[in-house]
């Protein structure tokens, strides 16, 4: 891990963009009580009280150990067919990412795919790829939808290590 206590979230592995998951701040941590130097926005569903937790707490586990809650996680998903060594790192040790709704993440073979992109304005040259395109023609035509298709309901995920794209819907 750096100096500055950034690790690395395969699982979405753009947390640290602006508007994303971290912001730099010095405020102590509650798990670590150093500063945070990434705090995390996101929110964290669980029975315990709102926390400041920074990057490094969140990747190495010491937020779920300061919890103690099983069943907390960072992201308000549903899954299918995921492999059982994958669901603590995902769920409780990836930074969330900000939706409107609950939504189905994308898992292939078993395994979660990273969270890329959103179908914002900024981020929509990155859905202009033929491998993307069909990703987004097999969800939207789930809802009915043909093309042009809404980007801004858009959530654009990659397999972690191979060339297949997933599109998740996130309605308003």
């Amino acid at each position: 891990m750096s100096a500055d206590r950034k690790p690395f979230f395969r699982f979405n592995p753009n947390a640290y963009e602006i508007g994303r998951a971290f912001e730099r701040d010095e405020v102590p941590c509650e798990v670590c009580a150093r500063p945070c130097i990434w705090r995390y926005t996101g929110a964290i569903y669980t029975h315990k009280a709102k926390v400041t937790v920074c990057a490094s707490c969140i990747y190495n586990g010491d937020l779920a150990d300061f919890l103690d809650d099983e069943f907390f996680t960072l992201h308000d998903v549903s899954h299918e067919k995921m492999r059982p060594e994958f669901e603590a790192e995902l769920l409780q040790r990836t930074p969330g990412i900000a939706c409107f709704n609950p939504f189905e993440w994308p898992i292939l073979d078993e395994k979660p795919l990273a969270f890329l992109h959103y179908g914002t304005k900024e981020e929509a040259h990155h859905f202009d790829t033929p491998r993307v395109a069909e990703a987004m023609k097999r969800e939207f035509s789930r809802y009915g939808w043909k093309e042009p298709y809404p980007l801004q309901y858009a959530l654009l995920f990659k397999e972690v290590d191979g060339d297949r794209y997933r599109v998740s819907i996130d309605l308003e």
